[in-house]
């Protein structure tokens, strides 16, 4: 028997989602639980078995909603968080989605959206609901949610345990957009003795010159105009735990100085400061540039590359380890498949053996979106190499291509159920999921006229004879964006 979900709801208003909380008509067990300040959320996350999070974009007083939303979403990767975003704000629906969250609630509060939203996430958590038989698939083998069975994989596994064992010493993480240099920083984080204290990424790519330094260090009262209070930096958030600079080679000449003397002195300088204040934190940095390279340009200091990649970590390409790909693709169809309730797919021999010759520039990343496609626009069909996106065909396939042991991705020869672009759906096997095909469908009518305008949203919204805003939205919630362009 499923345990019972634990459902926290973190809100300052007590009339607005307490009260709502005792309209929900939810179909299941549930404990649900209330806190008010951040100090209560941070308690109850640490001490409790919370499954499941709704929280108020507006919660904190003390930290941005889209910052500690992200902050909870990487210190507690296995919980499902639903917030709860003011309607008529497209930039903030946006910023949500880019978060990869499970689904965003309306505010004001609906009670019937957010009885369907929290019933879909206990579904997450629960995993469908279907009868388990000895024929079910056992999950894929993964360490801290990274998935290989080939020895670069387990080789890398393994340094990832030793190198967590010494949580002083600095790490540099290589590899190729796409691997997941983030996943192993968390792994480290993970299995180190830190693993107890914040785990805090910062994308040095992603945040402006003239606010990384503040974004890091932090400021104080009055040391430029609009710093009307203290604000203390990421790396004093990551104190006794870990501070992952992503993207490092791009951080400036005079940002690195001061993050040398971090690692140096353990300590550090708020801007407009002037006594420093020690720190206690591991500080992990990774990059897709050659740091040597920019060590020898100039634009990279040399005393600081040395400082960082004290203990070199290099993840290996998907083109490097192709015998992972069907593990990987089992884990994306139990994702955007199972978990959703469409029927998973198979591959035809010859479109199994295209995907294992492809170069994969855009690695895991690259493989997840390809299946991620595939479940909307083929659920329950044989994929045929000609229903591929168009740079797989101009794969170069051997005559006798090495197909992969993983024989249940490919198609027996039948079994094509539920086409919902023919309108008529398929009874033999039972029941049919009524919303999970109508969604299917308008997902579908979605792509479509976004490939046939060319990806003018505007002229979709007209063929489709829906508002932009609402074809906006629904681009948005589906996650889509862009995938009529492959």
């Amino acid at each position: 028997m499923a345990s019972t979900p634990k459902i926290l709801i973190a809100d300052r208003d007590d009339r607005g989602l307490s009260t709502i909380s005792e309209q929900l008509d939810l179909p299941f067990n549930c404990t649900i639980e209330h806190v008010f300040s951040d100090k209560e959320l941070n308690l109850a996350l640490q001490s409790k078995s919370v499954s499941i999070l709704v929280i108020d974009i507006d919660f904190s007083e003390q930290t941005k909603g889209l910052t500690l939303i992200h902050s909870v979403q990487t210190t507690h990767p296995n919980l499902v968080i639903l917030p709860i975003v003011p309607t008529g704000k497209p930039q903030l629906i946006k910023k949500i989605s880019e978060l990869d969250l499970f689904y965003f609630i309306h505010k004001p509060v609906d009670p019937v959206e957010t009885t369907v939203a929290l019933k879909r996430a206990v579904e997450n958590v629960r995993g469908p609901h279907t009868q388990v038989t000895e024929k079910d698939e056992p999950p894929p083998p993964s360490f801290h949610g990274m998935i290989g069975t080939s020895p670069e994989m387990q080789r890398l596994f393994d340094l990832i345990i030793k190198v967590a064992e010494d949580d002083l010493s600095t790490v540099l993480i290589r590899g190729e957009s796409g691997t997941g240099k983030e996943m192993i920083a968390k792994a480290i984080h993970a299995q180190s003795s830190r693993k107890n204290n914040n785990f805090v990424p910062v994308n040095c790519a992603a945040i402006p010159d003239e606010l990384l330094e503040s974004e890091l260090f932090g400021y104080t009262k009055g040391a430029f105009t609009g710093a009307t209070a203290n604000k203390p930096g990421r790396i004093q958030y990551a104190d006794r735990g870990t501070l992952f600079l992503d993207e490092i080679g791009d951080m400036k000449s005079s940002l690195q100085a001061k993050l040398l003397r971090v690692l140096q002195e353990k300590e550090f300088e708020p801007v407009g400061a002037f006594k420093a204040i020690p720190v206690d934190t591991r500080i992990l940095a990774a990059t897709h540039c050659d740091l040597e390279q920019l060590v020898s340009e100039g634009t990279f200091r040399e005393d600081l590359y040395y400082r960082l990649s004290v203990i070199p970590v290099n993840i290996p390409p998907l083109k490097e380890r192709i015998s992972d790909i069907p593990l990987l693709i089992r884990a994306f169809l139990k994702k955007y498949a199972e978990n959703r309730g469409r029927e998973k797919f198979t591959f035809s021999p010859k479109a199994l053996a295209a995907i294992a010759y492809y170069n994969w520039r855009g690695n895991v990343r690259e493989l997840e979106n390809l299946i991620q496609h595939m479940s909307i626009l083929f659920s329950g069909q044989e994929i045929h190499f000609e229903d591929l996106p168009e740079k797989f065909h101009q794969v170069e396939i051997p005559d006798q291509p090495v197909l992969f042991e993983e024989t249940e991705l490919i198609s027996s020869g039948g079994n094509q159920v539920q086409d919902t672009t023919s309108g008529d759906a398929r009874w033999e096997s039972g029941p049919i999921d009524f919303n999970s095909l109508i969604n299917d469908f308008e997902t579908k009518l979605i792509l479509q006229a976004m490939k046939l305008t060319s990806g003018n949203k505007k002229e979709a919204a007209r063929l489709l004879n829906l508002k932009r805003t609402t074809l906006l939205e629904k681009i948005k919630k589906k996650n889509i964006e862009g995938m009529w362009e492959e």
